[in-house]
């Protein structure tokens, strides 16, 4: 993967965690790495479906 990608899904992960914050919500640390991770699978899936044969 790009360098791209990962600076995306990190970005992403941080967002969400801000927003989370802002309205309140439990925020532990293993939910940062869970979307770290489905950011990953979700991008590795793309990237399998973008490939031809």
């Amino acid at each position: 993967m790009q360098v791209g990608v990962w600076v995306g899904i990190l970005l992403s992960a941080i967002v969400s965690f801000i927003v989370g914050d802002y309205y309140g919500q439990p925020l532990h640390w293993y939910l940062f790495i869970l979307l770290v991770f489905i950011g990953v699978f979700i991008n590795t899936i793309i990237l399998i479906l973008k490939t031809r044969e």
